[in-house]
């Protein structure tokens, strides 16, 4: 089992799935060196397809390796279609204290537009509930903004990344309050 901070969860291999044709998200085990190769496989399209729509061709390489993903301290959640892993999202320590990142979120490019990437931010929502979120963004990548925003996530800092200064922003959710109820005596 691994854990960070309030989530834990038993990560599972991608092989033994069984399937079926809805969508499902679930903890993936990114040690299991066959799934740090899926996870790595989806970041590489999720990347050059990025760096495609921000004219920035020639960053396509800067996905992590799969052999970064699986030694990574991050949670893993993947979205499953059958036994075809389309999507991913890394939950890792954030750089403020007080909060915990989405790291990497990414979708196969043809599954896009679906809600699984969408799906797969409320599946990690739902796991730490009791903690801030943040996560940074290409401050024009308007499908990743509405998305974050449509999630009650809110825009707090703006900067700029790598030697092309590419125009980021970083957005907070914060901690959802957690309702005790006591019973009358």
């Amino acid at each position: 089992m691994r854990t960070l901070g309030l989530i834990q969860a038993t990560p599972v291999g991608i092989a033994g799935h069984e399937s079926r044709s809805m969508l499902r998200i679930q903890p993936i085990d990114h040690s299991d060196s066959g799934v740090a190769r899926q996870i790595h496989a989806l970041l590489h399209m999720a990347h050059a397809q990025e760096a495609q729509h921000l004219g920035r061709h020639g960053q396509a390489g800067a996905a992590r390796s799969a052999e970064d993903i699986q030694a990574s301290v991050a949670f893993y959640l993947g979205a499953f279609e059958g036994d075809s892993l389309v999507g991913a999202a890394s939950i890792a320590p954030d750089d403020e204290p007080g909060q915990i990142a989405i790291a990497m979120l990414c979708v196969a490019p043809a599954c896009q537009r679906r809600g699984i990437g969408r799906s797969l931010v409320v599946e990690a929502l739902r796991r730490g509930e009791t903690m801030a979120f943040a996560v940074s963004a290409a401050a024009d990548n308007t499908a990743a903004l509405a998305l974050y925003r449509g999630l009650g996530f809110v825009a707090y800092r703006r900067g700029a990344l790598g030697i092309d200064r590419l125009a980021m922003v970083k957005l907070r959710r914060d901690a959802m309050p957690v309702t005790i109820q006591v019973k009358p005596s």
